[in-house]
């Protein structure tokens, strides 16, 4: 599968303080170029869904793991600039010890009006103790199957 650059919304994103943290990136869900660089309008899922991907990167640690949680929501916001919303909570409570290198921790569909909203970011939100290491690869494609590695 090929992975479009502008899909991705965390690369290697690493995680080293409680609170939130919005992806690296933000996806632009409806601004685009054709071929001759003219602005169009652009739906990365046109004919078929949009699949969200997160794997865990590098293996998270916390000094105090059984207090050190994370939560992931999709968000959305009318303007690049503005506050999100969330529209889906992705996950929910993983701790240090259970986001080991290379878990899949995330494999699933937009929901359907996902791709009619402009802009899209993860919020990942750390509640307990601070992550001592630990990273997310995360992005959006029309591959159900998904990526080993980006």
């Amino acid at each position: 599968m090929l992975l479009d650059g502008e899909l991705v919304l965390s690369n290697a994103q690493a995680f080293t303080s409680t609170g939130d943290l919005a992806s690296t990136n933000r996806i632009d869900m409806t601004i685009g170029e054709d071929w001759e660089g003219n602005a169009r309008a652009k739906n990365p899922g046109e004919g078929g869904d949009l699949f969200l991907h997160i794997r865990v990167h590098t293996a998270f640690t916390s000094a105090s793991p059984a207090t050190a949680a994370l939560t992931i929501a999709l968000q959305e916001c009318a303007t690049s600039a503005g506050s999100y919303v969330t529209i889906m909570t992705v996950l929910s409570g993983y701790t240090a010890g259970q986001l080991t290198e290379g878990l899949e921790i995330w494999r699933g569909a937009l929901p359907a009006d996902a791709e009619n909203l402009r802009y899209q970011a993860l919020l990942y939100t750390t509640a307990g103790a601070v992550w001592t290491a630990g990273a997310l690869q995360a992005h959006v494609s029309m591959d159900q199957s998904g990526i080993k590695a980006i």
